[in-house]
């Protein structure tokens, strides 16, 4: 969602030339997560692919996958979005759109809905014509969440001034030697959730956040890379816990452990925002490198050549900030390995589900598991997805099936029905990955063959 607004900008230019002497406050920041929220329950979700050639299933070119951009938006009559003289996406006039990512990933970003039968009926109809008209090109998109073939020195980054600067600033970063393979390898699935108030965002945030490597193991699906099988179970997590200390480490300790964060829960992930050094902003449509010269906070306090701070730089500095799961003015759960359009629609109900019930009640049943032990659980994830104890008496998937049958009493009949492929894995204790380790599945060619 937070894309949307990059790309409106795109279509729309605003005067980003903006400059004051007074000062952005923390109270006009605060603004953008107290937006006002709609009275129905939505759910928003972004699906990204890998692109491939069909010929030598290596990474497609941008000039095949922009051809496919061009041609879909023409067909929907959707307007095509530049960056400079790039085609980077196509959006819709109710906002959904697709998009490229920095390694020609293709990105589905749906307008949020109130029914996974409305996300379901859009998302396949989207996924089908991009596939038939990628047929045309020569190009398979892949519901994956890694490049199965090509090393990240072997993918051109799209040439988006964004991206560049990024690609140039991020490897630098403490904890950022994997930045490169983040952007142009990776492909997840992210599902995005309302809030009422501040109370209800601090208490989802914080469940969420206790979930959610639960969550990324039942959704590992990345441990095959350079045609061969790895000893991980999803390369993409991995790469995303080395992508800048900065801005990937998980602040959440910080935001929880505030005196009554409940009432705080804004402020306090602000503050930690305003302290992730910035990259670049944006002016008369041109960027401006930063580099992790200044932090937000220095910005807002000092400004930086010239250039004082405003809303839209905040919102576009806390959009370069990569937590596993992102406070906006919604929920964004982030940290899924990429999967089939049946998965990303069981991935949308399960979390429709758990978010329609009291987050405290939910909090209280799950109350063994612990803020301090997240680090430890992604870590396990990375290399075991849910073959793991968390106690003696628990083990991960027992965590999964608690949350499984929580989602699937809180949907209504329609709703449960697409969580029959999460029932699946559940009846073997088998992840994807681990599927494809037991079949053995070595080659991009393989793989292509078993996930059809």
């Amino acid at each position: 969602m937070q894309k949307l607004l990059e790309k409106k900008q795109t279509l729309k230019p605003k005067n980003t030339s903006f400059n004051s002497d007074r000062k952005l406050t923390k109270r006009e920041i605060k603004s953008f997560y107290l937006k006002k929220k709609n009275k129905d329950f939505l759910i928003g979700l972004e699906y990204e692919r890998i692109s491939l050639d069909k010929n030598t299933l290596k990474t497609a070119s941008y000039d095949k996958v922009s051809k496919i951009i061009e041609h879909f938006a023409s067909i929907n009559s959707w307007a095509l979005i530049y960056d400079n003289d790039t085609i980077i996406g196509a959006i819709s006039k109710d906002n959904t759109s697709i998009s490229l990512e920095p390694g020609c990933q293709l990105e589905i970003s749906l307008a949020p809905k109130k029914n996974i039968l409305d996300i379901d009926l859009e998302l396949t109809k989207i996924s089908k014509l991009l596939d038939k008209i990628g047929q045309i090109y020569d190009v398979i998109f892949l519901g994956y969440g890694i490049n199965p073939s090509d090393s990240v020195d072997e993918i051109e980054i799209l040439n988006k001034t964004r991206y560049k600067i990024m690609n140039d600033y991020l490897p630098n970063c403490p904890y950022g030697e994997l930045a490169p393979k983040m952007m142009r390898q990776s492909a997840g699935i992210q599902v995005n959730i309302d809030y009422k108030d501040n109370f209800d965002a601090y208490y989802k945030l914080k469940f969420f956040n206790l979930i959610m490597p639960f969550m990324t193991g039942l959704f590992s699906n990345s441990p095959l890379e350079k045609n061969k099988l790895s000893d991980k179970k999803s390369l993409r997590a991995h790469i995303w816990r080395y992508t800048g200390k900065d801005r990937c480490n998980l602040f959440y300790k910080n935001i929880f452990s505030k005196f009554l964060p409940e009432f705080n829960i804004f402020d306090n992930y602000i503050n930690e925002i305003l302290d992730i050094p910035m990259v670049f902003i944006e002016r008369n449509n041109t960027s401006i490198p930063i580099e992790g010269e200044i932090t937000f906070r220095e910005f807002m306090e000092f400004g930086y050549k010239g250039h004082s701070a405003n809303i839209y730089d905040y919102i576009l500095h806390q959009s370069l900030a990569f937590p596993d799961v992102r406070l906006k003015n919604y929920i964004e759960i982030r940290n899924h390995d990429s999967s089939s359009i049946k998965m990303a629609l069981a991935l949308c109900a399960f979390y429709k589900g758990l978010s329609s019930i009291n987050p405290k009640t939910l909090l209280k049943q799950f109350k063994y598991l612990k803020i301090n032990d997240i680090d430890k659980y992604n870590n396990l994830v990375i290399d075991k997805a849910l073959d793991f104890n968390i106690n003696p008496k628990t083990e991960a998937w027992d965590v999964i099936i608690s949350l499984f049958n929580q989602a699937k009493n809180a949907l209504n009949s329609k709703d449960r029905t697409y969580l029959q492929p999460i029932l699946d894995l559940i009846k073997t204790r088998k992840t994807q990955s681990d599927i494809l380790i037991e079949y053995n599945i070595k080659t991009a060619k393989d793989l292509i063959q078993f996930l059809n």
